[in-house]
């Protein structure tokens, strides 16, 4: 799956790279600026950037919404010895999904926004009679509640900086079983960005995050790209997300892409979880030993799917999206620690998930 997923990123890529060359090559409309000879112009004013290209769709203030997947399979990995490998049946998982993205700083020089996230998924099964700990850790629910700042900082007409940092509270916490606040991941994002023109804007840089489902570096792209025609477009942060955007109306659009969703949960050793302790192993090498209430889920899924957006006013407007969720990754390791990509560390528990439809009804308050 892994596999399928990069190699879904390097075409991607590849379209990127396309498109820009191609919009390259269009030829934009010259402006008659002789027409603003009359007017006195300071030539000493330094004029900035702006954060959007035309076409592209309305940010997102406030999301209200609602997430619902299908009927799957997980199968959890054996523990040692102790514990061993058990398949069960997922009715489906649902929850309410909130975000907000308000603007704290707006002006030529600088934006600033501060925003809140929250993700939940209750998973169901359809044996009430669960013996693994993972599925008893899972079922229930899951949780992420987090809090994000976005600054952009156009440097001049054509060049800019994007940064994000986010901090999330993940796992299977509720009311009654609050954890650690030690326990929170903290993500980062930084691009340096060029907006050659109105319809185009791309960057590069780096980012820490958690979307695959363990905290890892990764390289950065970011491509905004609409036609001359103003129908159609790109909207491109990879490799966490990519969408075709069409324009049907001016208020109606469909988009198909995908993206990679996911973090780290910290599980909760309560008492109707029970992690067996004291495993022989450690985990990673040479740290520290296996520890039954430091476990995390590194969950985290690919969702293909077609989306379409509608306004009902220019500041409300409704989502809908269809699509189908594959396995990224879903194993349980030892507390915090930085893999990476090549390092062969066993994890405490390596599972399997199958696939899965689900859909996402949004209610928004946009900026148009």
């Amino acid at each position: 799956m892994k596999n399928i997923y990069f190699l879904l990123s390097l075409l991607f890529s590849i379209t990127l790279v396309s498109n820009h060359s191609f919009s390259q090559e269009e030829e934009e409309e010259e402006e008659d600026f002789s027409a603003y000879d009359s007017f006195d112009m300071d030539e000493n004013t330094k004029r900035y950037c702006t954060p959007k290209i035309v076409g592209i769709s309305p940010a997102k203030l406030i999301t209200i919404g609602y997430d619902f997947a299908g009927p799957h399979t997980i199968n959890a990995g054996a523990m040692g010895d102790l514990i061993p490998s058990q398949s069960e049946e997922v009715s489906n998982y649902h929850g309410l999904r909130v975000g907000l993205n308000l603007p704290l700083v707006s002006n030529n020089k600088i934006l600033i926004n501060l925003g809140m996230t929250y993700l939940k998924a209750n998973y169901n099964f359809t044996n009430s009679s669960l013996a693994h700990p993972l599925h008893r850790a899972l079922n229930g629910n899951i949780r992420s509640l987090g809090v994000n700042t976005t600054i952009f900082k156009p440097l001049n007409e054509k060049n800019f900086l994007l940064g994000f940092y986010a901090a999330e509270y993940s796992g299977n916490y509720d009311f009654i079983y609050f954890q650690s606040m030690g326990l929170v991941k903290h993500s980062a994002l930084l691009v340096y960005g060029w907006k050659p023109h109105d319809r185009l804007q791309y960057g590069f840089g780096a980012t820490q995050s958690y979307r695959a489902g363990e905290v890892n570096l990764f390289p950065i792209i970011m491509y905004n790209f609409t036609s001359k025609n103003r129908n159609w477009g790109i909207e491109a942060l990879l490799p966490a997300r990519m969408h075709y955007r069409y324009k049907l109306d001016q208020r109606s659009l469909l988009f198909a892409g995908f993206e990679l969703e996911g973090t780290s949960y910290h599980l909760s050793n309560r008492p109707y979880v029970d992690f067996p302790e004291n495993l022989t192993f450690t985990n990673p090498p040479g740290e520290s030993p296996y520890d039954a209430g430091n476990l995390e889920l590194r969950r985290s899924e690919i969702r293909l799917h077609a989306k379409y957006e509608y306004g009902i006013t220019s500041f409300i407007w409704l989502s809908a999206q269809v699509g189908y969720a594959l396995n990224y990754r879903f194993d349980v390791d030892n507390g915090e620690f930085f893999r990476g990509f090549f390092k062969d560390v066993p994890y405490v528990m390596e599972n399997q998930v199958s696939g899965t439809p689900y859909i996402q009804l949004s209610l928004n308050l946009v900026s148009p």
